[in-house]
């Protein structure tokens, strides 16, 4: 298959299911796998994988750095990424290492994006107390980036005495890539760019509008900080259209089917109590509504859209000043059609 040619901006793929759709051998994962070698011919830039735990939501993903180990043995070329560390849930030095491992079985491909986490469930798995997860996201990235250089870090044992560790295997890049996961707060942003890292982003939670602004702040701190315009990451939800209007509405209704799953990791939400709150109060028919008009946004925002439309979506998602666009292309659907929608997709892009 041809690489990817001419495009605005750079394409990945992006994982974080409702569930997942079995091929010919049967496996759940074969949509990842099947779609990453897909990817890595095309000459797409990564395949981002999610955490996610506690819940149908997702249930494929409960560390990104297992599956990242299968797409490393099976592909040569293409960017394998962690969208993301929570970091808050794990240990600096276990993060390095098997982050370590899979840029040695990938020859020098990982990148990592971190995130202080969200769903309250997720924080049995924490030492810490669910306020202090930005500190200690902050505090986990700059040891994570010093044991992955080669420096030593200081961490108690089990009886309390500090010991000096490093980390092994040591990786193949110098340097990790590192991320931020972002959502619609302008503080994520400059924070990232303060910090030097690149920014995973979304659409929930911010308008094309808010995102632009969101983006232009971020440049700014890279450039205060003098460290280059940094790498915009946008996950958007994907699908190719047949073009009937019979086709647009199966998508909607299986992201419709996909955005009312979410919900039960809204109501869990320990940064935004309100929201929390707001979204377990509502009914069944509220919960359908909102999907509805979920789903009619990003059929509007996304790249839900013939084959036709899809360098046209790219080009606007250009203009909100974004580096590259990661594919979700997994909402819903089983195995066959995730798999034409992505081959009609890469049919485009080559």
């Amino acid at each position: 298959m041809s690489t990817v040619q001419n495009l605005p901006v750079a394409v990945s793929l992006s994982y974080f299911s409702a569930s997942g759709g079995s091929g010919p051998t049967g496996s759940p994962y074969d949509v990842l796998l099947d779609s990453a070698r897909l990817g890595d011919e095309a000459g797409l830039e990564a395949v981002w994988l999610p955490e996610r735990h506690f819940a149908d939501f997702g249930y494929l993903y409960p560390n990104p750095s297992v599956p990242a180990a299968a797409v490393a043995a099976t592909t040569s070329r293409i960017g394998i990424r962690a969208g993301s560390v929570v970091m808050p849930l794990h240990h600096p030095a276990r993060v390095a290492e098997e982050w370590a491992v899979i840029d040695q079985l990938s020859g020098g491909r990982v990148g990592v994006s971190f995130a202080s986490g969200w769903n309250g469930s997720d924080f049995v798995l924490s030492r810490s107390d669910v306020s202090e997860r930005r500190q200690v996201m902050r505090e986990g990235i700059e040891a994570v980036s010093a044991l992955w250089r080669g420096e030593s870090r200081t961490f108690p044992d089990a009886s309390g005495r500090m010991i000096e560790l490093r980390t092994y295997p040591r990786p193949v890049q110098s340097e990790l890539p590192v991320w931020l996961t972002a959502g619609g707060s302008v503080g994520t942003f400059e924070l990232a760019g303060s910090v030097g890292a690149n920014v995973l982003t979304h659409l929930v939670g911010q308008s094309p509008e808010d995102l632009r602004d969101n983006i232009a702040a971020y440049r700014k701190a890279r450039q205060t900080r003098g460290d280059g315009r940094g790498h915009i990451t946008l996950m958007l939800h994907t699908h190719i259209l047949d073009g009937s209007r019979g086709s647009a509405d199966r998508v909607q209704q299986e992201l419709a089917r996909y955005l009312t799953s979410s919900m039960k990791l809204d109501e869990r939400n320990v940064a935004d109590a309100e929201r929390a709150a707001a979204f377990r109060s509502l009914n069944t028919a509220d919960r359908e509504t909102i999907a509805m008009l979920g789903a009619s946004r990003f059929l509007d925002f996304g790249l839900i859209c013939t084959a036709d439309e899809v360098r046209d979506r790219l080009a606007e998602v250009d203009a909100w000043d974004v580096d590259e666009v990661a594919c979700l292309i997994d909402f819903g659907f089983e195995y066959g059609p995730i798999m034409k929608s992505l081959e009609e997709l890469l049919g485009v892009l080559s």
